[in-house]
């Protein structure tokens, strides 16, 4: 027998098989990158990492892996700049945002065109397009910055604005996913009407109208009103704040599946404080409203259940003093994520920047780390994903 042939039977008895099974369980835990190097190895490996089916188990895991969490902040353009949670908590009080991370990206926006950020899902950003010239006809596209994907432009919208301030100020639009029919879709909520459009279709389908006004505060309040307040994808629903026709706050939800919405109420023991309108996040899978008491702190209350109104539980309270902060015109707080052992991460923002306080209920610890740069201005909590903007 040839030496060398025995030696490479000998060297293939060595060889430790894997079922495939076992391979996608263990390659599911992976972060992007990793998997993304991978795909190199062998035939087998990119096609199980290319699957669908393992698409969405890894996003699945990834959402409930901490480890994996960022806090995105992504620019009023096309710039974002990810923070993983893991440094945030582990590197308290630094003052310069590049000693913790300096991979900032940029979606490589045409120079004629504007963009415009409207909401995040799945991995995928979600931003509008549009010409300063031109502005009666919005385009959109899809970027994925983990795998440097992006999608081609779609779904045109027109408008009747006359003038581009008006666009900007009167015109909403949200992003999230309809589970149900595995579809992206973008709401459009203008003076007179509401627009549903379903990503891969060419049509803008009417719903019901809102009789409410978004508190969409960067473009529409009054410079000392003005507060961080965004709407929020959470379980096939697009939820946001609103002020209905007796000019009281109420919580918009809209059912992407169904294409309908309802009406919900804040907790009963909610009172509005002049100059520091409420916010909504999404913690720990459920729909939290937040807003700050006369002068004294900040309470987040929880939905347990989304819809029922008699859910809302008192979460949070949290004083001004354990936070070691002091109210100005232009402050808001808002909760990005709640962490392992109890601890509350929650983005502020002061005159010079954003500034990130870790809060530990338990004994009222805080820490804070300072992210200086002025360009950003959406904190998002984020996990990449293999999800296609295709």
């Amino acid at each position: 027998m040839n030496p060398s042939t025995a030696k490479s039977r000998k060297s293939n008895r060595n060889l430790i098989f894997l079922p495939e099974e076992l391979i996608v369980q263990v390659l599911s835990y992976l972060p992007v990158k990793s998997l993304t190097q991978l795909r190199c190895v062998t035939k087998a490996w990119n096609t199980i990492i290319s699957d669908p089916k393992f698409i969405k188990l890894h996003l699945q895991r990834s959402t409930k892996d901490t480890n994996l969490t960022q806090i995105l902040c992504v620019s009023a353009d096309s710039f974002i700049q990810p923070y993983p949670l893991n440094t945030l908590l582990n590197t308290p009080f630094i003052n310069d945002s590049t000693e913790l991370n300096d991979s900032c990206s940029e979606l490589s926006p045409d120079s004629d065109n504007s963009y415009q950020f409207i909401g995040s899902c799945n991995g995928l950003l979600c931003y509008r397009v549009f010409s300063f010239t031109d502005f009666q006809n919005t385009l959109f596209q899809l970027w994925n910055p983990a795998t440097k994907a992006f999608s081609i432009y779609f779904g045109r919208h027109s408008n009747s604005h006359t003038n581009i301030y008006d666009y900007l100020r009167f015109s909403m639009f949200s992003f999230g996913y309809d589970n149900s029919t595995d579809t992206y879709k973008i709401l459009y909520m203008g003076p007179n009407k509401v627009e549903i459009f379903s990503y891969g279709g060419n049509v803008w389908k009417l719903i019901q109208l809102f009789h409410v006004v978004p508190l969409d505060h960067w473009n529409i309040a009054p410079r000392k009103r003005r507060t961080f307040n965004q709407d929020m994808y959470l379980n096939d629903t697009i939820n946001f704040l609103a002020r209905d026709i007796a000019e009281d706050i109420v919580i918009i939800s809209v059912n992407l599946g169904t294409e309908t919405y309802r009406e919900m109420l804040p907790p009963q023991d909610f009172v509005e404080v002049p100059l520091h309108l409420p916010t909504i996040s999404v913690l720990e899978d459920s729909l939290c409203f937040c807003h700050h008491t006369q002068k004294t702190g900040f309470i987040i209350w929880k939905m347990k259940e989304l819809g029922i109104e008699k859910s809302w539980t008192q979460f949070l309270k949290i004083s001004y003093q354990d936070l070691d902060i002091r109210i100005k015109y232009r402050f808001f707080m808002t909760p990005l994520c709640i962490y392992e052992s109890g601890i509350a991460l929650i983005l502020a923002n002061r005159r010079h920047g954003l500034e990130v306080i870790i809060y530990n209920s338990s004994d009222n610890r805080i820490e804070k780390t300072r992210l200086s740069n002025l360009r950003w201005i959406f904190p998002y909590n984020y996990v990449e994903s293999l999800v296609s903007p295709d």
